[in-house]
Order: structure tokens, then C-alpha cells, then sequence
């Protein structure tokens, strides 16, 4: 009975060895993808009216261009991923030889290692020209933007994209998560200007996580500490609540 025993032993730890030595390992294929984003309309001025060059009253209408992104984004391996994405812009500089031109400039351009093999799936670190952390969390809620940025980033309080180093952690179960970084503060379209960083940090809350309907709910807080120079403060704060159906998605914002 004894040797049964030490058998069956030897066995379970023979077949528990060969099932780990089966499990499938990570895909490490290099993989690459290319894609865009164009903003355009056709715009029709019913009121007021305004004359051309020839003294002609007349509705102004054009179509458009205002925004075109392309983007480049890929893995290396299963740990290391990267996006490069050039931003096209109206230049609407006075005084510029470009002024009226459409001009190429980098929204993103980043290094990211993804920490799935240590913590929880989604997390990783980020270094180089990418996203803030409460601008591209609300546009992933908000989802329209082509009606324009959404309030932080169009009262000029945000931007959506800097130069940093960052973070993101996922909370187990579904519960939320955070994301905090040191950026230059003057966002993706300003060099530096001084010795001043921004640390910005965003966390989310999701009280529900699996409560059918109510897993949409989520509680949000965001704080950006920052200075236009050495003395002088320059923080944000906004707190909001945010919910996502399949008919409808809703959210109060205060900054």
C-alpha cells in the first residue's frame, strides 16, 4: 500500500511537471499595423452673410480638413510595443510662410513595456511623446471627437499629449485603475521652457464591476501639479462621474 502511494505520488508530480512544460508560451511574433484618422466636414455659414473679393453677398461654405492622423503601432515581442503617430494640423499662425498650409507634426511617438507577465493585464510603463492620463481616458467615454475636444482640452486647460514617462496599473477584477506621470507640462506642440515638470495622475473607480447594467458607473479623479516657473502654480483638478450604456453615455465633469 505504501509503494501504491509513493507511485501515485511520483505520477500526480510526473503530470503536473508535464502540464506546466505545455503551457503556451507568449507570442513573440514582431507584428506591425497601420492605420489613420481623418476629421472632415462641409461647412455651410447660413447667417451672417459676407461678400468675396468682388462684393458678391454670399453664404461662405468649404469643405475641410482640420485633422489626419496616421498611425504606427506595434509589438516587438510580447513585452515591448510602440506607437508613432503624425499628427496633420491647419496652420493658423499669423505671420507664418505656412500660414493657411496643412503642417505635419508628431502627436505620438513612444516606447511602452507591457508588465502582464508580473501584475495585472493592461498595466505597463510608457516613456516618450503619449497621451495624458485624463484626456485620452474621457475621449475613450465621450467617444465623438470630431464634434470637437472634449472641455478640459478645449478651454486649453489639457492636452491630450505630452512628453513623460508614465504608468498604468489595473486593478484586479475589474475594479478600476490608475494612471500618474512626469511630463514637460507644455504639451506635444511646445518645446520645454524651463527646469519645471507636471505630475499628473488620474484615478478611476468602478464600485460595480460586475453589477449588470451598473458595471458603467465610474467615479474619476484627476490632479495635475504643475508650475509656469519656479513659484508659480499651475494645477488642475477635476472630479467626475461617468456612466456608459449600450443606448447612452453620460458624465458631470467639475475642473
Amino acid at each position: 500500500m505504501k509503494d501504491a502511494l509513493v507511485a501515485a505520488a511520483a505520477l500526480t508530480v510526473m503530470l503536473a511537471a508535464s502540464a506546466f512544460g505545455q503551457a503556451t508560451p507568449p507570442d513573440d511574433t514582431p507584428k506591425v499595423a497601420v492605420g489613420g484618422t481623418i476629421f472632415a466636414d462641409y461647412t455651410w455659414v447660413e447667417s451672417p452673410e459676407t461678400k468675396d473679393v468682388d462684393g458678391n453677398t454670399i453664404h461662405a461654405n468649404a469643405f475641410n480638413i482640420s485633422r489626419a492622423y496616421i498611425n504606427f503601432t506595434g509589438n516587438l515581442n510580447h513585452l515591448i510595443a510602440f506607437r508613432i503617430t503624425p499628427d496633420v494640423v491647419r496652420e493658423s499662425g499669423s505671420g507664418s510662410s505656412l500660414n493657411g498650409s496643412l503642417t505635419f507634426r508628431l502627436k505620438y511617438a513612444f516606447g511602452q513595456l507591457n508588465l502582464d507577465d508580473w501584475i495585472t493585464h493592461g498595466s505597463w510603463l510608457r516613456f516618450g511623446l503619449q497621451q495624458t492620463p485624463y484626456i485620452d481616458y474621457n475621449e475613450g467615454i465621450y467617444r465623438y471627437r470630431f464634434q470637437g475636444p472634449v472641455f478640459a482640452d478645449r478651454e486649453g486647460f489639457l492636452s491630450a499629449s505630452d512628453l513623460g514617462f508614465s504608468g498604468h496599473y489595473n486593478f484586479p477584477g475589474n475594479y478600476g485603475d490608475i494612471h500618474a506621470g512626469i511630463y514637460n507640462g507644455e504639451n506635444y506642440n511646445h518645446p520645454e521652457a524651463n527646469n519645471e515638470k507636471a505630475f499628473e495622475i488620474r484615478g478611476t473607480i468602478r464600485p460595480l464591476p460586475v453589477g449588470g447594467v451598473w458595471n458603467g458607473l465610474r467615479l474619476t479623479a484627476f490632479y495635475d501639479a504643475d508650475h509656469y516657473v519656479q513659484g508659480a502654480r499651475r494645477a488642475r483638478t477635476i472630479g467626475q462621474i461617468s456612466f456608459e450604456h449600450p443606448r447612452f453615455n453620460a458624465a458631470i465633469e467639475l475642473l
